[in-house]
């Protein structure tokens, strides 16, 4: 690398090496130190000038215009549409001489080598720029739920129809039977010297709980159960202290509603909305297979049961839900059981195929010899939900957006004379839409495993411009400002909402290229988890611990619907946006 080439550059970006984590943001309304704004748009430095002018709003459109066309039909992972996507993407990052990093080419012999007699001359392996995988499909699935209760000789059989008397069964192709029991509230507070699990194991058994919690314990203790950040993904901290003792599965009922509420529920719509498509989608979901299979306790099902189904297994031990609800409220202590003779079984079976997992790698190799072996890694999910029936999704900002900023980082590093010191690794994931399923496995199976990844930048949605609805909806779901004095200091359509991991200096790293972009930025800093910043790629690398950055753009009606097309992305959001996200990966390949 030519220093003299890089000067400008160089002295912008050594500073901020230096500089350490970034300011923790203040109070929510005081955007001081969190709002950026560039009071005097400069000249992108002489280094990365060449890559950076290579990116504008009219080419982001063009390449916009064909990810997100009809004729892809939504780029669902696994579907002819996303493959016709990702060889797309492959051949402009051969068009523009990026190094391929994916699967070994499969060999192949032409009718010339037949005749010349050079069919067994070995060949050197030729990487391509797909990364395959396999990926289950679940296509169909159907739940059984049957209570078995034995008196004596007498065997009493009942069967439960789903939807009706109860919901929410995670198919996974499993049966399991097992003893039952009743545990009250399923509350443990010593505070309120209450406890429905004293004299009473679970382990093994399928529980029966009321939801919510007695009237006579304060509400500040009676959730608590002891288990604060127990890590069960949806779980409130009642219920993974209650999964903690080990039940094969916990079937919650909620005393105080009607059944007929649920009942009503099931009827057929009255009326269909003119303004929405009426589609009838098709259940589908993805995973990868060969990951090992949890047994059913191990983080047991949560299935909510009407009350008709609760009497019916409380029936064999002589009880009703009013009958226990009104003994513990009455007497405010524990009233739990065993449900004698009593067994219930809970089977689900599901119908799969396989699909084809495709990321789209390819890499720029790093210039300096001992930083090269460290990755800048910048990737964006190209798959979106797919058609159904007639009506094609077409996911123009939903991940089109983020695949052209990816195609826009890789054209311009590629056009850049010169090249940073660490490797950048250019990534289109597919199955994002269905679980992170791309990134997961790419985390899982790195194609180059000697190099180790510092940096994650994630582009995911970056084209609708902000409004005053989705600036209000961003105020209520991210801890944006809301006050009038934030609304005035920014422009709308030139704002950028920018999320960073905590303890990283990407944050700075983005108010310092911002002066050559000119956005409105806000900096949002992930203080703990990445889970309260939206579930995209970015996770995958979290759980490495690997620094990210994501900006991101509206959230507006349109998202997941047929109407997030091209017409309503706005080029220039992502061409400063891309330039924004070139300027941090030069800093992070650099530092």
């Amino acid at each position: 690398m030519r220093k003299t080439a890089l000067a400008a550059l160089l002295a912008f970006l050594i500073p901020l090496a230096s500089a350490g984590q970034t300011t923790p943001p203040a109070k929510a309304e005081d955007f001081s130190k969190t709002l950026v704004k560039a009071a005097k748009l400069e000249p992108a430095p002489a280094g990365i000038k060449a890559g950076f002018e290579t990116i504008s709003a009219k080419g982001s459109l063009a390449l916009l215009t064909f990810i997100a066309s009809d004729l892809l039909e939504g780029r669902e992972a696994g579907s002819r549409g996303y493959q016709l996507a990702a060889e797309y993407a492959a051949s402009l990052f051969g068009l523009w001489g990026l190094t391929p990093i994916g699967d070994i080419a499969p060999r192949s012999f032409s009718m010339a080598q037949y005749f010349s007699g050079t069919m067994g001359a070995p060949r050197p392996a030729e990487k391509t720029y797909l990364q395959e995988f396999p990926l289950q499909e679940t296509l169909e699935t159907s739940s059984r739920m049957a209570l078995e209760v034995r008196n004596g000789q007498a065997v009493l059989s009942r069967e439960f129809q789903a939807g009706a008397d109860y919901s929410s069964i995670n198919a996974t192709g499993d049966v399991l039977t097992a003893p039952l029991a009743f545990v009250g509230y399923g509350v443990s507070d010593p505070e309120a010297k209450y406890d429905d699990f004293k004299g009473i194991d679970v382990k093994g058994k399928i529980v029966i709980a009321f939801q919510g919690a007695p009237a006579f314990i304060p509400v500040k203790s009676a959730p608590a159960g002891g288990a604060q950040g127990y890590p069960m993904s949806g779980m409130t901290p009642r219920l993974a202290a209650l999964a903690q003792r080990g039940p094969a599965a916990i079937l919650m009922v909620n005393p105080a509603s009607q059944d007929m509420s649920r009942f009503r529920s099931l009827l057929p719509a009255k009326s269909v909305p003119d303004d929405a498509p009426i589609v009838h989608k098709p259940y589908r979901r993805m995973s990868i297979p060969g990951a090992a299979v949890p047994l059913p306790w191990d983080k047991p099902a949560v299935i909510q049961i009407s009350n008709r189904t609760a009497d019916a297994i409380l029936a064999a031990a002589g009880r009703t839900v009013d009958s226990v609800k009104k003994a513990i409220d009455q007497s405010k202590k524990p009233a739990s059981f065993d449900i004698p003779g009593a067994t219930l079984t809970i089977a689900s079976t599901i119908k799969t195929q396989m699909a084809r997992g495709l990321n789209v790698v390819a890499m720029i190799e790093g210039s300096d010899p001992a930083l090269k072996n460290e990755a800048v890694v910048i990737g964006a999910h190209l798959d979106h939900v797919g058609r159904y029936e007639d009506y094609i999704y077409n996911g123009a900002d939903d991940n089109g957006s983020g695949s052209v900023g990816v195609l826009n980082q890789a054209r311009a590093f590629a056009a850049n004379p010169q090249k940073p010191k660490r490797t950048i690794i250019f990534a289109l994931w597919t199955a994002e839409e269905k679980g992170l399923l791309g990134s997961e496995y790419y985390v899982a199976h790195p194609p180059l495993p000697q190099l180790k990844t510092v940096t994650y930048l994630n582009f995911d949605m970056m084209s609708r411009a902000y409004d005053e609805k989705s600036l209000a909806f961003a105020s209520r779901t991210m801890g944006l400002p809301s006050s009038p004095d934030f609304l005035k200091a920014i422009t709308p359509s030139n704002f950028m909402l920018i999320n960073f991991s905590g303890g990283s200096d990407l944050g700075e790293a983005a108010r310092r290229v911002n002066q050559y972009v000119g956005l409105d930025l806000y900096l949002r800093e992930a203080k703990a988890s990445s889970l309260t910043f939206g579930d995209s790629d970015h996770s995958s690398f979290t759980a490495l611990k690997v620094p990210w950055l994501w900006p991101f753009s509206a959230v507006t009606p349109d998202l997941h619907q047929t109407t997030d097309s091209v017409d309503k992305a706005s080029g220039e959001l992502m061409e400063k946006t891309s330039r924004l996200m070139y300027g941090i990966a030069w800093y992070a390949a650099e530092k």
